[in-house]
């Protein structure tokens, strides 16, 4: 038999959804009464995580003595509740809308249906007759606590430390550490872990960064990471091996940092040591490129104010839809249509590089900064000829 004051039954408790959600937050709010979870199936984690604040029991047919049972989809479970229990049956969808093929039924055992919105218990009022329909909203219980959030752009090579970083991971998993590491590398399916987001290499870092609590890498060697240089740099503290550069460039151990080992000695003292997360002003040190470039001044941000003439130097139907597509950017496709061999128009110095650098226009003339962006003026050679013979 199974013995608790107040029992919930959930047939089934999958891996993820909603109603696994429900349950897991009931108990974690209610801890402190005499509960029980009782289900038919139970998905090895969901059963651990409440186990942490209950017991769970896997229903084999068990006779059940409760003084209040809130059931789950099921009643089938109803015929194991002793006569004299309160019942519940919660209603966690609106069972009025066509979508659904079908319905809870009312049960003369049944206290009362619990409708998790006012909305709900309004609707389905009428459906649920002769039981009654009571307005409970779904608990939920919010901790305030932030994973520590680890930032890697690295390739998983061996040169670059995987295995040392797979270490330090088990060891963070066995001290339970609340973290998320998240990884910029092209060797998507090197490391599996829950904790790991492995990311495709991106150019906007910037954005990983500045929820970064650690920069992060295991490399075996380097002559100047520009991934610890950038977390020095934004005041985030770094895990590393002991490059022997690091020093040169302003980093203590344990002042904007800390250090494994190449070998791993000292992973687990370090694993001790993350949630003091180090606070610090770096000192940024200074390159040496003034007194290697000649001093001038920069002429790009007046020449991409600039307006040119450019010319399409291949037949349009030549190209491939993706360059057709640049081209109809600047020129309407009844023009190109009309003259694909021979196009002009004026652009932005800028525009006019990146259609350049594909291979689709050269540029035939310059002109002044005061010149406004014109129409496509298709230019053919029937043109041309009607002006030589006037």
């Amino acid at each position: 038999m199974i013995e608790h004051t107040n029992i919930i039954y959930m047939p089934t408790i999958s891996a993820l959804g909603g109603i696994e959600t429900y349950v897991y937050e009931l108990v974690k709010k209610y801890h402190n009464l005499d509960i029980a979870v009782v289900s038919k199936r139970c998905e090895e984690k969901q059963k651990e995580r409440i186990q942490k604040y209950c017991r769970v029991y896997i229903h084999n047919g068990e006779k059940i003595k409760c003084d209040v049972a809130i059931i789950n989809y099921d009643q089938s479970i109803i015929r194991y509740i002793n006569e004299d229990a309160k019942i519940y049956q919660t209603i966690h969808a609106d069972y009025t809308n066509s979508l659904y093929d079908h319905q809870p039924k009312p049960n003369p055992r049944i206290t009362a249906f619990l409708g998790i919105t006012q909305y709900l218990t309004n609707n389905m009022a009428d459906m649920l007759k002769p039981n009654k329909i009571e307005l409970c909203y779904n608990p939920l219980t919010i901790e305030d606590k932030k994973p520590i959030i680890f930032v890697s752009a690295t390739r998983l090579h061996k040169n670059k430390g995987v295995d040392l970083l797979r270490k330090f991971i088990k060891e963070l998993d066995k001290h339970n550490i609340y973290y998320l590491w998240f990884i910029l590398t092209n060797d998507l399916e090197a490391i599996k872990e829950p904790n790991v987001i492995t990311i495709p290499p991106r150019l906007d870092v910037d954005k990983f960064l500045s929820i970064a609590s650690y920069v992060c890498l295991t490399s075996k060697t380097e002559a100047d990471s520009y991934t610890l240089k950038e977390g020095l740099f934004r005041n985030i503290p770094i895990i590393t091996t002991p490059l022997p550069y690091l020093e040169e460039i302003g980093y203590k151990d344990g002042v904007n940092g800390y250090t494994i080992e190449f070998d791993g000695s000292n992973i687990e003292d370090v694993v001790k040591k993350i949630q003091n997360v180090p606070s610090f002003n770096y000192e940024k040190i200074e390159d040496n490129y003034m007194n290697i470039f000649k001093e001038s001044k920069s002429k790009y941000e007046e020449e991409l104010k600039m307006k040119v003439k450019v010319r399409c130097i291949q037949n349009y139907y030549d190209m491939e839809c993706s360059e057709r597509k640049v081209i109809n950017e600047a020129v309407p496709y009844e023009e190109a249509d009309k003259h694909p061999n021979r196009i002009e128009w004026i652009t932005t110095r800028e525009r006019a590089d990146h259609l350049v650098n594909k291979g689709l226009v050269k540029i035939i003339e310059v002109l002044k900064e005061d010149n406004k962006i014109e129409k496509a003026i298709p230019k053919t050679k029937v043109e041309k000829s009607k002006k030589k013979t006037k």
